[in-house]
């Protein structure tokens, strides 16, 4: 995970959004396949997880 961490904070703000929609539409896919590897779908959601973090670090890095 850390190297998705690392990674994800040289993404510019469409690289992120971008990411967010691929995984959130390979999670949709995994699932609706019916009888989905619970750990990849865990895998996935904890990059989703970085990348909201990373949404509100920007935000308030910007606010300041």
């Amino acid at each position: 995970m850390e190297f998705f961490e690392e990674r994800i904070k040289d993404l510019s703000t469409a690289g992120l959004m971008a990411l967010y929609q691929d995984i959130v539409h390979r999670i949709g896919l995994h699932v609706f396949g019916g009888n989905p590897v619970v750990e990849y779908v865990r895998k996935q959601e904890r990059i989703l997880n970085l990348i909201q973090d990373e949404v509100i670090r920007r935000g308030k890095r910007d606010a300041s």
